[in-house]
């Protein structure tokens, strides 16, 4: 089968190539790949970011954000069939840690990834624990079903703080940026308020809002900040204008810019609500008013880290039936063929969201 494999650690390591179909194991199955997409952490996996590649062991296959259809069934396996049409949660948890015996599998302390620790979706076929597919319904296109993963990583990071009949800032545009905002806005938030310092970014953003408004055929509390240079402080002058000098209720900080993480804690109301899904590109970064922006406010900070097993997917898939809209962040589609393209044009921000389709369309 073709695959892309990451073969050594440069920039220039993702190379297409033939290896053999894997075989499922015992309690596996094995998945043709109808559609998978690129997100942030194969550009990190791209540039070999010190932020992912202690994790790393080439050559393997990156990719996991995916959806296919059942191929083959390990031994032991019975609750699934050819043809069934599936995404999976790409988070090999233990079961035996504290976190996961205490309900919150997502943040096992022995967790696996798949694309990271083993091979992943950028192939024709991959390997998956059967306990860990999710079953999609047909409503759900491939061009969608690419991306469950990442979409989850929104859903979870929005429903993480009470969103409804309050005031949102969502730091960052790019994908998953963009699915986050779409949440909130869906999920009743009084006002969104989006920033990014990408050119293609901001005009998605304001496009998208553009579009919200013209269904509704009314103006939409939707508002889009550029905060290069100056604009970081005409933003955050903004949300305190918009909110009536208290500050916003929550900040989903996507971004991982340190930047952005400062003014996040600046645009907070005090006792708001922080959510920090963005990785940093480094392992660091510094608080410029520690004691005035996060004690004295009293915030509330939470990291988020993937997807809650399995009651995010149950959200997500609940709320592409009650017609969320993230159709628009697919922006670039191609065959595995020509996938360094894609993956160029995602790392140069050309991009938002490419879909990779290992066996044709």
């Amino acid at each position: 089968m073709k695959a892309i494999r990451l073969t050594r650690p440069a920039p220039d390591s993702f190379l297409l190539e033939d290896i053999p179909v894997p075989e499922p194991g015992d309690g596996q199955v094995l998945v043709k790949v109808k559609a998978a997409g690129i997100c942030g952490t194969d550009r990190h996996l791209w540039h070999w970011d010190p932020s992912v590649r202690d994790m790393l062991s080439p050559p393997f296959t990156p990719g996991h954000e995916f959806c296919g259809e059942v191929a083959a069934l390990g031994r032991g396996v019975s609750d699934w069939a050819a043809g069934d049409y599936v995404s999976c949660e790409m988070h090999l948890v233990c079961g035996r840690c504290g976190a996961c015996r205490n309900g919150a599998a997502h943040l096992c302390m022995n967790h696996k990834v798949v694309g990271i620790h083993q091979d992943g979706t950028f192939a024709q076929y991959v390997v998956l624990p059967a306990s860990n597919l999710v079953k999609l319904p047909k409503e759900v296109p491939p061009k969608i079903g690419a991306f469950l993963d990442a979409l989850g990583n929104a859903v979870h990071t929005a429903l993480s703080a009470p969103i409804a009949g309050r005031t949102v800032a969502v730091l960052g545009f790019g994908p998953i940026g963009a699915m986050t905002a779409a949440v909130a806005q869906f999920c009743g938030a009084a006002a969104v308020f989006v920033s990014d310092v990408n050119p293609h970014n901001l005009k998605r953003a304001r496009d998208w809002a553009a579009r919200l408004e013209q269904r509704a055929g009314r103006k939409l509390p939707i508002h889009v900040f550029d905060v290069r240079g100056e604009g970081r402080r005409a933003a955050i002058d903004a949300v305190r204008r918009e909110t009536e000098g208290d500050g916003c209720d929550v900040v989903l900080e996507i971004s991982g810019a340190e930047t952005a993480i400062n003014d996040a804690l600046e645009m907070l109301r005090p006792g708001g609500s922080l959510r920090l899904l963005g990785l940093t590109k480094d392992r660091g970064l510094s608080i410029t008013s520690y004691n005035r922006d996060v004690v004295f406010k009293g915030l509330d900070i939470q990291g988020i880290f993937g997807r809650r097993i399995f009651e995010t997917w149950h959200q997500m898939l609940s709320m592409l039936r009650a017609g969320l809209d993230v159709d628009f962040v697919v922006t670039d589609e191609h065959p595995i063929e020509t996938f360094l393209d894609g993956i160029s044009k995602f790392d140069r921000g050309e991009a938002m969201k490419v879909v990779i389709y290992p066996n044709g369309r």
